[in-house]
């Protein structure tokens, strides 16, 4: 590779970290996409310019399951509840698939998932600090020490609490991937700060699992199953004390009055609070929904609207799984879904020829499946960036299994 290839690779790498950044940054802006067009637009000069005019580009199971998922989507307005709002959703979807689709064509010529695993990393620092740049360092402190919820002024707080989630645990396993602690683990930082100022219960949750997963693989040893159960046991034992004195602090005061709302709407004791109720309420209607309308639903992209003039309160779901089974009914459901089993199985089935990230990219898989109870993900382009990583990483490990078979039959 030469110096001209690698400050290419650079560049788009940088001009990646800005795009998925912006996804977050500009949410709330309606000339946000035209960021994003142009960040597109950049990486594909690019590559065309290195290769000579020459546009190369790969086609997949990802690609696939995008294009499924539009077609469907398309074809819910005609039998959906507003024609509108799924045709809306199925432009966004071709938008997302394009700007992936470029993205994937340029990273995919590495070895692993890698950069784009930083891509990740680096845009949660990005946002983090930009947050607190943006609200203000006392103010974030504040908030952070009065135990009250920063608001949703540029993006949505609890997106923001989960990618500062995201980059803490992908810093924690480079740490114990790379046996070293590098100057950028500062930048956990204003990460964790914006995690405890949204007073996210994802985030959190995210952000404990995420680490405790990550500890726990990046400490197993192969073939010893005794020394292993005890070092998970171990693991356990002081996350439980480390949470414990944490929950103690006073910046956690909000976060465990929310959890025990959260504790409450399941155990029907204790004080439920408004927005977990509130939640309950969408689950149920979705539910609702989806009996009335199980094969089809009544649409993708159109829950709010019954929403809105059920509950007077236009909005989706609030739960990835309800929502989805609502607007797209089982066979919605089974598409948008198909794509987790898919990956999982292949995982699983690829387990021997994992790469060094490997076990991080099932650990955040599993974490964006988690998420969707609590969260509508199905609308989001960051969802789609995630899935292009674990695709991606699939696709490695066919190639090292292809690799590898291709060596035992030329011996």
């Amino acid at each position: 590779m030469n110096v001209t290839y690698k400050m290419s690779d650079r560049l788009v790498w940088i001009a990646t970290v800005f795009l998925f950044s912006s996804i977050t940054i500009f949410e709330s802006y309606t000339w946000g996409k035209y960021i994003l067009i142009l960040a597109c637009l950049f990486i594909l000069f690019v590559d065309v310019l290195e290769g000579k005019a020459k546009y190369h580009y790969t086609i997949g199971a990802y690609h696939y399951f995008m294009c499924i998922l539009t077609v469907y989507t398309f074809l819910s307005s005609i039998w959906g509840i507003s024609a509108k709002d799924s045709l809306t959703k199925t432009f966004t979807y071709i938008q997302i698939l394009i700007c992936m689709s470029i993205v994937y064509n340029h990273f995919n010529k590495f070895d692993n998932v890698t950069p784009l695993i930083e891509v990740v990393k680096w845009s949660s620092y990005v946002i983090s600090i930009y947050s607190i740049m943006y609200y203000g360092l006392n103010f974030v402190i504040s908030m952070m020490t009065s135990g009250v919820r920063l608001d949703n002024s540029y993006s949505n707080i609890n997106t923001i609490g989960m990618l500062a989630a995201f980059g803490i645990i992908i810093q924690i396993d480079d740490i114990l991937r790379e046996k070293k602690i590098g100057l950028e683990t500062i930048f956990c930082v204003p990460a964790f700060m914006m995690a405890i100022a949204t007073q996210s219960r994802k985030a959190l949750l995210m952000m404990v699992i995420g680490i405790l997963l990550v500890l726990i693989s990046r400490n197993l040893s192969s073939g010893k199953l005794v020394r292993n159960i005890i070092k998970i046991i171990i693991i356990i034992v002081i996350a439980l004390l480390v949470l414990k004195t944490l929950s103690g602090m006073e910046i956690f005061s909000g976060i465990n009055q929310r959890m025990e709302y959260l504790v409450a709407m399941f155990t029907g004791k204790g004080e439920i609070g408004n927005s977990a109720m509130l939640r309950q309420q969408l689950i149920d209607l979705g539910i609702e929904m989806f009996k009335k309308h199980p094969i089809l639903g009544i649409g993708i992209g159109c829950p709010h609207i019954i929403a809105g003039q059920v509950l007077n309160f236009d909005a989706y779901l609030h739960n990835n799984f309800i929502e989805v089974l609502a607007g797209g009914g089982i066979i919605g459901f089974l598409l948008y879904y198909g794509a987790y089993g898919y990956l999982i199985v292949k995982f699983y089935k690829l387990r021997k020829m994992g790469t060094k990230i490997y076990s991080l990219c099932i650990i955040l898989l599993l974490i964006c499946l988690f998420r969707e109870y609590a969260m509508v993900s199905i609308y989001d382009k960051s969802t789609y960036f995630y899935f292009m990583i674990y695709f991606m990483e699939v696709d490695k490990l066919k190639q090292i299994k292809r690799r590898k078979t291709n060596v035992i039959i030329s011996r």
